[in-house]
């Protein structure tokens, strides 16, 4: 009795049967695997995927006590460092994770210290390949149960490495030009057979019968021929056969392109249907085809329609035999709607070009990771490139020719575009040259993407705004200098207000006691208040000095005229004007500037730098005092000037103000003598017209030391 076949039912509930039964052994199974069996077991794991993904701690799975046997040598590795070492060269020749396909593992335990672990698999490069795929290799693990647990004494893999050459693990320069020839092969055999194949496969099992199986030919045959006939005459391409110049086979289709009856085709010489600038090419790889030449299958041409219209078509062709002759087997298909949406494309970019050529600004496009696939000419010139170096742009990242500190800029906004928190709003960035030479740029830029709607690329515009950018600097250095100019007339003002009030208070006091009560003043009295007067008439010219000179030099009507000057002489002429004060404090004045020392310098300007800094200098001084003058050249060939008091000192926190336009810091001498804070200030100005640097050093009760610089001679 025939068995009947088990239904689709039967044979899914055995499947699911077995699949219990098989997980039940596989239970069972593990529950009885010995613990050490199951640490092996466990160990070889860990040991295949730390090796698949290149991880370096395999090594620590190694026994100091090692040897090993690799196929990609031919000796024994005696020593556990050469054995790392040809570990990490294997991790370094394919530094990618790699696929392992483990087939088979067998644990047996040979003592309580020795066990061996024989596994079979088959390697998957993270490349195509043809050879070492197909392998199968064996990996046998002897492990050594030590102090530290389980380790790897013997290593021995055997893979087909007879490929292996100098310095490599894998067979990698044998793969690469096997995998090349074998595409190669494979190529060129599909253009040899893609289109036959494409035309025939649904009759080729039933023609290979026909070849395996004489006794039916006939009647194959003639089935298959009506099978064939449908085939043919219901492709939507048309189907010719071409022999000794002339049509001996269409389908309805190669009628309908041409426009001809079968009777008037099968007449007529082929080239009579081909446009006749192509004609030539035609013809001449048909009979170059017939001969046996290796030429392309496919190619491109006009037909002829009978009304005189032509059809772009695209056609297959090979050879064959034909009723005991060669002739070809040709497939025509109707292209013209695609030449069209071709032109038109064409037209399009042609338009495309013309606008980026018309466009000020630079224009370009880039891959989502940066690399350049379109730059126009005015974006290649902006970057100080000639418009013939439009390689040296293309494939290179955009981050090239953007300077490395606007790096980050570009990574975040690019981010935000691509995920679309970023619109394309414009961004400045500092540009780089092929000079190196940088400038600033604006960029704005836009997702293209594809028709499903996925990002592909990005478009910019890209304008150069150096010019604007330095415009900016040149507005903002302006309102700076605005700034500094309304701080300094405040300061006048506060001076004005303040500094020149005062003095001319104790004026208005002292005039109107010497006013009202004159007559009743003895003469010692009255010297006293013609002192006082002298005084503050002194000082109030001093202020109205500095304050003139101040102005003028703030509006630059100061003529600086600098000479060679002797500084012993204008230090003695500096003093003259206070030696009265200093006589009536008691203050010695030294002078201790060398004879021989000169100065190029405007001697208005240092006259009054000295004369400032004297008369601080005896207005800080406790009677019985002395102030020194002193100078010497530096290396940078200016002369450093230096006038230094025994007086009481200058707060820290005050000297850091000394010499700032918005800070008032002045206080009253040492017999109560008014300051305005002017001077140094003054004195700062005069300093640096020479390209000199004033500082001071002061330590409380003690006394301060005045420095500034000039030049000892005519640098130009």
């Amino acid at each position: 009795m025939v068995n009947q076949p088990k239904t689709y039912e039967e044979l899914q509930k055995e499947l699911e049967e077995l699949k219990v039964e098989n997980k039940n052994l596989k239970m069972k199974y593990e529950t009885d695997i010995l613990p050490d069996e199951q640490s092996i077991r466990e160990l070889c794991n860990d040991y295949i995927r730390m090796y698949s993904s290149r991880d370096d701690l395999l090594t620590t799975f190694f026994s100091d006590n090692f040897s090993g046997f690799t196929g990609g040598g031919d000796f024994l590795v005696k020593d556990k460092a050469e054995w790392i070492a040809i570990t990490r060269q294997d991790f370094d020749q394919v530094k990618d994770p790699i696929k392992i396909d483990h087939k088979d593992l067998t644990i047996q335990i040979l003592s309580e210290t020795i066990a061996v672990a024989t596994s079979f698999f088959t390697i998957h490069l993270p490349f195509k390949d043809h050879i070492l795929s197909r392998e199968t290799a064996r990996l046998v693990l002897i492990f050594r149960k030590e102090t530290e647990g389980w380790k790897i004494s013997h290593s021995s893999i055997s893979i087909p490495y007879y490929l292996v050459r100098e310095g490599e693990v894998y067979p990698l320069k044998e793969l690469v030009e096997r995998n090349k020839y074998l595409e190669e092969v494979v190529s060129e055999r599909t253009n040899q057979l893609s289109l036959a194949n494409d035309a025939l496969k649904l009759t080729n099992k039933k023609l290979e019968k026909e070849i395996a199986n004489h006794n039916r030919v006939l009647g194959e045959l003639q089935e298959s021929e009506k099978k064939y006939r449908l085939l043919v005459d219901s492709s939507n391409e048309a189907i010719i056969v071409v022999r000794d110049g002339t049509f001996r086979l269409t389908n309805p289709m190669a009628r309908s392109m041409t426009g001809y009856t079968e009777e008037e085709i099968l007449k007529m010489p082929f080239q009579t249907f081909i446009h006749p600038e192509d004609r030539e090419l035609v013809v001449d790889n048909h009979l170059r085809r017939l001969k046996g030449e290796n030429i392309p299958n496919y190619y491109v041409f006009r037909l002829l329609h009978k009304d005189g219209s032509t059809l772009w078509v695209y056609m297959n062709a090979v050879l064959i035999d034909w009723e005991g002759g060669p002739a070809t087997l040709n497939f025509l298909t109707d292209i013209t709607g695609l030449k069209q949406v071709e032109e038109a494309l064409q037209q399009s970019s042609q338009k495309w070009e013309a606008l980026i050529s018309a466009s000020p600004d630079g224009i370009g496009m880039i891959t989502l990771d940066g690399k350049i696939q379109l730059i126009s000419d005015k974006l290649i010139k902006m970057h100080g490139y000639l418009t013939e170096n439009t390689n040296e742009f293309l494939g290179r990242s955009v981050f090239d020719f953007i300077a490395p500190e606007d790096h980050a800029l570009l990574i975040k906004n690019t981010k935000e575009l691509i995920s679309g928190k970023k619109g394309s709003r414009i961004t400045e960035y500092r540009a780089i040259r092929k000079d190196n030479s940088k400038f600033y740029i604006d960029v704005n830029a836009r997702i293209l993407h594809d028709s499903y709607g996925n990002p592909t690329s990005i478009l910019y515009v890209e304008r150069d705004i150096t010019e604007r950018k330095m415009a900016e600097a040149e507005i903002k250095k302006s309102n700076q200098e605005l700034e500094k100019l309304d701080s300094e007339k405040n300061k006048l003002f506060s001076i004005i207000a303040h500094d020149l009030r005062s003095p001319f208070h104790g004026l208005m006091g002292l005039t109107g006691v010497l006013v009202a009560d004159s007559h009743d003043m003895t003469s010692s009295e009255i010297k006293q208040y013609s002192n006082l007067l002298h005084n503050s008439v002194a000082h109030l010219y001093t202020l109205l000095e500095n304050l003139l000179e101040w102005a003028q030099l703030q509006k630059d009507s100061i003529d600086f005229v600098p000479k060679n000057i002797n500084l012993s002489s204008l230090f003695s002429l500096s003093s003259d004007p206070i030696k009265q004060r200093a006589v009536q404090k008691g203050i010695t004045i030294i002078n201790e500037i060398p004879d021989n020392q000169f100065i190029y310098a405007d001697e208005k300007m240092i006259n009054s730098v000295l004369r400032n800094l004297l008369s601080n200098a005896i207005k800080y001084t406790n009677k019985g005092g002395k102030v020194v003058g002193k100078a010497k050249k530096t290396e940078q060939g200016m002369v450093e000037i230096s006038v230094t008091d025994t007086g009481v000192g200058i707060p820290k926190n005050i000297i850091g103000k000394l010499f700032m336009l918005g800070e008032k810091v002045s206080t009253t001498g040492t017999d109560n003598e008014p300051s305005t804070g002017l001077g140094l200030l003054l004195c700062k100005e005069f300093v640096e017209k020479h390209g000199g640097k004033i500082r001071v050093e002061s330590t409380k009760n003690v006394g301060s030391t005045f420095y500034f610089t000039v030049p000892e001679k005519d640098i130009q």
